[in-house]
């Protein structure tokens, strides 16, 4: 189900690379600090706090994490959840940015699907 156009994207924020381990142990993945540097390239630790991430680029990322950790999850995260972390981490989005990219994916226990939700955002 990826019917996100690209105008949806346009919209989605950039978070910093310091934030991309938060937003993955948020969206259900076991990270450590020490995982996180060697999926972003290995930056140094000044870029860190400066380089930053667009979501768009962040989800072939996130995916190769639930790839390689399939066995792990049961591949779903709570609703709630992924409101938290993109109205709150990075640049956020709007309220209306989140209900539009989670709307219809939440099933009756308020858990979404995340590899549902990667599939939504168009790789560019």
């Amino acid at each position: 189900m990826c019917d996100f156009t690209e105008d949806h994207t346009a919209e989605f924020k950039e978070i910093l690379y310091s934030q991309c381990g938060n937003m993955m142990r948020a969206l259900g993945q076991n990270f450590t600090n020490t995982e996180v540097p060697k999926v972003l390239g290995n930056p140094k630790s000044g870029e860190m706090n400066v380089k930053v991430l667009n979501f768009e680029h962040f989800l072939p990322m996130l995916q190769m994490v639930v790839a390689k950790n399939k066995d792990q999850g049961n591949g779903t995260v709570m609703g709630a959840e992924i409101w938290h972390v993109l109205v709150t981490l990075g640049e956020k989005m709007t309220e209306e940015n989140v209900e539009m990219l989670v709307a219809g994916h939440e099933d009756n226990n308020g858990y979404i699907n995340y590899e549902e939700l990667i599939c939504m955002v168009p790789n560019g």
